[in-house]
């Protein structure tokens, strides 16, 4: 591994300039997606994630009490144990080990916590040679490369440029056959395996109760380095430790399959200390065919003082499985060595804070687009996205809040920048209301059309609304079971501002269905771009606001038409008020009466089959926005309103909930990414030969409907609400 990690926009540019790279992301990660949901086809993953993540919240606790049982159990069987606070102190730990034993040579299992501390590097300069033995690792080594990914740590490699790699290595051409290249590490590595003085492994888990240390692998290399050379040292973290055996095997029938999509690993070792026989005589002898010593390494570097911080603690249960990273949109992209310092993918985001500190956990935060898809396949369900939005709030505490963002905040929140905005925006807005060429800004408007201002914003609009309860105007839809309800709805603020027609027909659908249709006053923003954007004392202004301003408008729901927003107001208000009781309290309340749109047509209105079916026929395909699916858990309910409730078929595209790229203002950070991300949804769209392309997030929209416009795709884009609303009867 190279010693020095470069800048991260240093990294971003090289991962977004190289051709390679897609070409290996596309042939892997869809396959690991692919594999993962085989393999929990027949299991609630859900109950899989509250189990393990009740046992890892219990180790956790205990965390102090494991860490002297584990080193009282370990040193019991011969285990030497040391303890290293600091990376620095696990380095000296292994160099003295190394001193003491003449080592020469190292032979090393694929491990992050190693690369964590450097150990090649250090043991390099103290004139050890280290190889890597793992395959991917092996890869990277020889390429003074870094691991992209943390089971895989040549994901970002094609065959291609492995086999000239390893052409080079071994001055003699081999071919592009995976079968091949499996041939020349096996036996170029061979000779290390048996003449290695050390063997260097971390652990998967370690067991309290036996002192046991479990690895997990799938190549049989690991196996060797810690039973050929003479001394074994593993580096093992300290959250890593679990009770008993019963836990660790609670671990072990999900990381596999989580991991790699396999029921289980090829190989899953335990050792309980070194190597030993009482055949003859029953007198016991270390040293047999294995190691005559064995080391643990127990590495804190920050995991302690993560366990008593409320907002990172979680993520201490991660038992890096990489799932995470296969399902991110952005990684997709761009690959792990922009994604993260050390550790990758989104969990790498909150790991690096931890580990390293804010300075290097923080530009890279910024690639997290909030779609929250890593959150619903963490096996031991840990808040990821929560804990990169609290990462990066600290970071925008520390550094300040970049100026782009504040200009947007400023911009969807008040009055004036709206009006001085409506002025500057009228020498580029089309009649169509777009803006499709702004000077000096061709990276945002090349590829994606932007909205512009609404000359008169919804609440204006409907400001008679304001103050009273509205009937419908017409008979209610026969059948609906929302006759006579009193709801607020709450557009969110780029409809309101950029999108009013939205609005109006989800106030149309609304009384149809013969609700007393109210709208809040008072309220500017639901904090939701605040809070993301990282300044949290802003998000709590405009939360504030938007609670009273949705108390007092009364209702017995509060519908939102942007589940984005509805996330914010339902969900992460009770994160955002966590410090503050009272308005925590008062958060709750109205956390109980706010509804995401669809599920209020499924599950409150009920309309039967065929209500809104009297308008032209049509096909349509659907893209599930990640909020709407990752956290308000739609999934079927939009689909049998479009396909039974108005009578229209269905055509279902590829990867429909994969993040389309807007995220807020991730696609204003890295509108490259962002580019890439929408050309896929909108291509996919495409193949459909749908005329329409639907979705209920007002984000996702503008987004997609700009994309379309400005690749000339054939796709109208529609709100869901759009669309019934055009089938009401008139």
């Amino acid at each position: 591994m190279s010693g020095r990690i470069p800048p991260f926009k240093e990294r971003l540019e090289a991962a977004l300039a190289s051709e390679s790279l897609p070409i290996a992301l596309d042939r892997s990660l869809g396959l690991f997606r692919q594999r993962r949901l085989a393999a929990f086809a027949n299991d609630d993953f859900r109950a899989i994630q509250r189990k393990l993540y009740r046992l890892k919240a219990s180790a956790i606790e205990r965390l102090p009490e494991l860490v002297e049982q584990f080193t009282r159990e370990a040193e019991q069987v011969g285990v030497v144990v040391h303890r290293s606070a600091t990376i620095d102190e696990a380095q000296r730990i292994i160099g003295d080990i190394a001193r003491r034993h003449n080592v020469k040579l190292a032979v090393k299992s694929k491990s992050m916590v190693t690369e964590e501390i450097g150990i090649n590097e250090y043991l390099g300069r103290q004139g050890v040679r280290v190889v890597e033995t793992d395959l991917g690792e092996w890869i990277v080594q020889l390429a003074h490369d870094r691991p992209s990914h943390l089971i895989a740590p040549a994901i970002h490699w094609t065959r291609e440029q492995v086999a000239a790699l390893f052409s080079k290595e071994v001055g003699e051409e081999i071919p592009p056959d995976i079968a091949e290249l499996v041939k020349v590490a096996r036996r170029e590595l061979r000779q290390a395996f048996i003449t290695a003085d050390l063997g260097i492994t971390g652990a998967n888990i370690g067991i309290a109760s036996t002192g046991t240390m479990v690895l997990v692998t799938n190549e049989g290399n690991a196996d060797l380095v810690t039973t050929l050379p003479p001394v074994h040292v593993a580096v093992i973290g300290v959250e890593k430790i679990v009770p008993t055996l019963d836990d660790a095997t609670e671990i072990l029938k999900v990381l596999a399959r989580n991991a790699t999509g396999q029921k289980f690993s090829t190989y899953v070792g335990m050792i309980t200390g070194p190597s030993r026989s009482a055949d003859i005589e029953l007198k016991l002898e270390v040293g047999v065919h294995g190691p005559r010593e064995v080391h643990y390494v127990l590495l804190d570097n920050g995991r302690l003082a993560a366990r008593e911080d409320p907002d990172l603690r979680e993520a201490l249960h991660c038992i890096k499985c990489g799932a995470c990273a296969n399902v991110c949109p952005p990684y997709s992209v761009v690959g792990g060595h922009a994604f993260g310092h050390i550790y990758t993918g989104p969990i790498g985001l909150v790991l690096t804070a931890i580990h390293f500190g804010l300075e290097e956990a923080g530009p890279p935060q910024s690639l997290c687009a909030a779609c929250n898809t890593c959150e619903t396949v963490c096996p031991v369900g840990i808040p990821i996205p929560r804990q990169i939005i609290d990462v990066r709030q600290r970071y925008v505490q520390k550094r300040g809040l970049p100026l782009k963002k504040r200009a947007l905040i400023t911009g969807l929140t008040s009055e004036t920048a709206q009006a001085i905005g409506k002025l500057a925006q009228a020498p580029f807005l089309d009649d169509d209301g777009l803006i499709r060429s702004l000077p000096l800004a061709a990276g945002l408007t090349s590829w994606r059309s932007l909205p512009g201002l609404a000359k008169t914003p919804l609440r204006m609009r409907f400001a008679a609304l304001a103050d009273r309860f509205v009937a419908g105007e017409r008979p209610p839809l026969p059948g609906s079971q929302a006759t006579g309800l009193p709801v607020v709805y709450f557009p969110g603020c780029l409809t309101d501002r950029l999108k009013p027609a939205t609005g109006e027909a989800a106030i149309a659908l609304l009384q149809a269905l013969g609700c007393k249709t109210r709208l809040p006053a008072g309220w500017r923003c639901c904090g939701l771009v605040a809070s993301n954007a990282g300044d949290r004392d802003w998000a709590k202004r405009l939360a504030k606001q938007t609670i009273q301003a949705l108390e007092a408008a009364g209702g017995e729901y509060v519908v939102g038409s942007a589940p984005s927003c509805v996330v914010m107001i339902a969900q992460d208000y009770l994160h955002l008020f966590r410090d503050e009781p009272a308005w925590l309290e008062r958060a709750r309340r109205l956390s109980a009466r706010v509804i995401d749109f669809t599920h209020f047509l499924d599950g409150v209105a009920q309309l039967p089959a065929g209500a809104l079916a009297s308008g032209a026929d049509g096909t349509v395909t659907y893209h599930d926005s990640c909020q709407s699916c990752n956290c308000l858990g739609l999934k079927d309910e939009a689909r049998r309103i479009i396909r039974e409730v108005a009578g229209l078929a269905l055509v279902e595209m590829a990867d429909s909930t994969m993040c389309c790229g807007f995220g807020g203002s991730f696609s204003l950070d890295h509108p490259r990414v962002a580019r890439r991300l929408l050309k896929r949804k909108l291509d996919n769209a495409q193949a459909t030969g749908a005329a329409t392309l639907v979705a209920d997030n007002a984000g996702c929209l503008l987004h997609l409907a700009g994309g379309a416009d400005a690749g000339r795709y054939p796709l109208r884009v529609q709100h869901l609400v759009e669309l019934l609303a055009e089938r009401l009867p008139r």
